[in-house]
């Protein structure tokens, strides 16, 4: 049953370009972006209880998940070129107020990320089927190759769902112990994560984007106390903020290849991914300890990210992604030797080896003054 409802969900969301659930998320949203604050407003109405007489202690955890979907507004198209309009909107004004004041200056860099052409002539050779790069302190793109054009992002889309996490102000030091529902169920998602695994926020945040496990992102939307759907419909709302206008999401982990944005877009969601004091520590870790707190054990989870023992680079936010129809691809921040910091993401590499030929042919380029 719940399946169904995913897969008929899912087939709305590729039909519209995004699953916005009802007024009631609606009515939140509006109160967040009212306050200056990352409490966020609660939403008694996306909850079961709001409209039926049920008692979701009594449901097995499949079926609570289940009916929470089907206790949602029923789901409502916002067109693509809605969604454009609203980050074109967003794209140069103040932060988002979710963002922390500290960081609000990391930010302002992103506005001018939309001046440059979407495609440039290429400095060097490339191998990926688009890329995008912009130094941070001048505010001047790079390169820019491809730079448009939406592709689906496969795991890239984990950097979105940590955003959406963050902007829900969620207690990260609360402890979540894992049933069926936070697993998984398409074709490609795997997770190493075990049914009954308790551990905290933290440590699903740092599984994620550390080690791009996918049960660790699906489990997101219960530390953000959002129904799954809500969730990724807060992903999509966080990308118009940020003003990635070209952007629409349709699952936490990236397995689907309606996960679609563009080299622009996704060097966006990195800069501020770096700048997020909740995720920036997931984002640079070369490895994260993941507490199962059950069993009072520790596992160590190395990063996807081959460059972070780069010679004189630190590595201010990173994610890989891979599916078959996304290719090989990353985005991610880095200070290079000098204290230059640049942004890049490259999509649609036919293998790694190329992936990580290509960023690396970025950031010696860069490195000799690009």
């Amino acid at each position: 049953m719940l399946h169904l409802v995913r897969l008929a969900a899912m087939s709305f969301a590729a039909t519209t370009g995004l699953v916005v659930v009802g007024a009631a998320l609606q009515a939140r949203r509006d109160a967040v972006a009212g306050v200056a604050s990352v409490s966020p407003e609660p939403a008694p109405a996306l909850h079961v209880a709001a409209v039926a007489p049920v008692d979701l202690a009594q449901l097995d955890p499949s079926a609570r998940l289940a009916a929470e979907v089907a206790a949602m507004s029923p789901p409502t198209a916002q067109p693509f070129f809605e969604l454009h309009a609203l980050a074109a909107d967003a794209a140069d004004p103040a932060p988002p107020a979710w963002f922390p004041a500290e960081s609000h200056e990391r930010l302002h860099v992103l506005g001018p990320m939309g001046d440059a052409p979407g495609s440039m002539p290429l400095p060097i050779p490339l191998r990926s089927r688009a890329a995008f790069v912009y130094d941070l302190g001048s505010g001047e793109v790079l390169l820019s190759h491809a730079a448009d054009e939406r592709r689906p992002v496969a795991s890239l889309t984990k950097v979105m769902a940590a955003l959406a996490l963050a902007s829900e102000g969620p207690d990260l030091d609360a402890e979540l112990c894992l049933d069926v529902a936070h697993r998984p169920s398409w074709p490609g998602a795997v997770t190493k994560l075990r049914k009954g695994t308790c551990t905290t926020g933290w440590d699903l945040v740092g599984a994620a984007l550390v080690k791009s496990d996918n049960g660790a992102a699906v489990a997101l939307h219960q530390v953000a106390d959002l129904p799954y759907y809500a969730f990724v419909a807060r992903m999509n709302e966080v990308a118009a903020e940020l003003g990635m206008g070209m952007s629409t999401f349709a699952d936490p982990s990236g397995a689907e290849d309606d996960n679609l944005s563009t080299a622009r877009d996704m060097t966006r969601a990195v800069v501020a991914a770096s700048a997020h004091p909740l995720v920036a520590p997931a984002a640079s870790a070369p490895y994260w300890d993941l507490h199962d707190l059950g069993k009072g054990t520790v596992r160590r989870l190395t990063t996807t990210n081959a460059l972070i023992e780069r010679p004189g680079t630190e590595v201010l936010a990173a994610k890989t992604g891979y599916t078959n129809t996304a290719g090989h691809c990353f985005t991610g921040v880095f200070q290079l030797r000098g204290g230059r910091q640049v942004a890049l993401t490259v999509l649609g590499a036919g293998t790694e080896r190329r992936r990580w030929a290509d960023v690396r042919e970025i950031l010696n380029w860069v490195e000799q003054g690009a």
